[in-house]
């Protein structure tokens, strides 16, 4: 039995506010291809199926060819929702899903109760746990002397988890997958994810997922192994969302047999624009070579210019076609800063001296020149004028 663990598919996101529609309906039509390649019966999605609580209609449709295309190529479908999913709303119709083969766990109020899935005279006990968000789900069970248990993350997923674990004793002999959604401590984040919550309360230990055969994880982008142990992982975003995530995507291949997870393969998704942050003048990234491979990146660029230049994202954009930001790596006290050092108000100061030290400010190396002074006090003047 064949099982392909992903997570994290934010369908609807867009890139600073460049659309990727088209990258992940081209994910979507790879993973089939993956399915009818590699024989797999099953896939298993950790959460953040779309990118918001309330998708747009572009946003669903995408998801719905998608998983149209899975099922066509063979696989079977299980999915959690995420802290970025209405768990009401996806879960909307999860009994009628099931029928066609999607089956979605994502009823945050109910105990978590496998499904076992049987294939090639194998079968696999899975315990779907959706996103359980501490205060919106009843309160974590007491500790044996009575005493409260605060609402963290952990709190309520370990409850989760042991409801599972009771109904999972019901199933002897057959191995078990769990999803879950969670940031469990000591992984590694990216800057595109959502915090759960505030205060550390967001994390989990690992310890949690104790007694699983594989710990299919959602939430972090990076795909990634927890410690040493390779069965609890996060199979990590297919595309990247951000400029931290210029590692490789992937997808893991868990591959049962004789009721034991025997091997686990990580397939390397080859879709998907890199990113790269680009810091340099700006003259030196119109024109030096070093930089022409970067034409079809999403690229960010740092300009280290000590003056600030005439659009230099129109410029940019002729040779990075796909370039989402640009901002100056040179930082400065900033006039505001300065201005408030001065025992003399701003208001009771001439006007050409105020503009005068916020050019000094913004190139501290650079005194204005003669004529600049002249166009400050025309300028100023003008100004004047306009009010009077």
């Amino acid at each position: 039995m064949k099982v392909l663990h992903t997570s994290d598919w934010h369908i609807g996101r867009k890139f600073d506010r460049e659309s990727l529609e088209k990258e992940q309906e081209d994910f979507l039509e790879w993973l089939a291809d993956q399915i009818k390649e590699q024989q797999i019966d099953l896939v298993v999605i950790a959460g953040d199926i779309y990118d918001r609580s309330m998708p747009a209609e572009e946003a669903v449709a995408v998801l719905d060819k998608g998983l149209d295309s899975l099922l066509s190529a063979g696989a079977k479908v299980v999915l959690i929702s995420g802290n970025h999913d209405s768990a009401a709303r996806l879960g909307f119709g999860a009994r009628r899903q099931a029928l066609g083969g999607v089956h979605v766990f994502a009823d945050v109020h109910s105990p978590p109760m496998p499904w076992i899935f049987e294939k090639n005279n194998e079968q696999l006990a899975v315990l779907g746990v959706p996103y359980l968000e501490p205060f919106g789900v009843a309160h974590p069970q007491p500790n044996k002397d009575g005493s409260p248990r605060p609402r963290t993350h952990q709190n309520v997923l370990v409850d989760a988890l042991e409801q599972g674990r009771n109904e999972l004793n019901k199933h002897k002999n057959i191995p078990s997958l769990v999803m879950a959604h969670a940031f469990v401590n000591g992984a590694k984040s990216s800057d595109s994810e959502k915090t759960l919550s505030i205060g550390g309360a967001e994390l989990v230990d690992a310890s949690c997922f104790t007694g699983f055969d594989y710990v299919a994880l959602g939430h972090l982008h990076r795909p990634q192994i927890i410690g040493s142990d390779k069965n609890i992982a996060y199979s990590g975003s297919p595309l990247p969302y951000s400029f931290s995530e210029d590692h490789k995507k992937s997808v893991r291949l868990l591959d049962f047999r004789d009721n034991k997870l025997s091997e686990i393969t990580e397939i390397e998704i080859p879709l998907g624009r890199p990113v790269m942050t680009l810091t340099d003048t700006l003259e030196a990234l119109l024109k030096n070579r070093k930089y022409e491979e970067y034409r079809e990146y999403w690229v960010s660029a740092h300009l280290t210019d000590e003056i600030a230049r005439v659009q230099p994202m129109e410029q940019l954009r002729e040779r990075f076609p796909y370039i989402v930001n640009v901002r100056y790596s040179t930082t400065h006290d900033g006039a505001i800063e300065r201005f408030s050092g001065k025992s003399i108000p701003v208001e009771s100061r001439k006007p050409e001296e105020v503009v005068i030290e916020f050019l000094n400010a913004l190139r501290p190396k650079q005194e204005p020149s003669k004529e600049e002074r002249v166009l400050v006090h025309q300028a100023v003047e003008y100004a004047m004028a306009e009010d009077d």
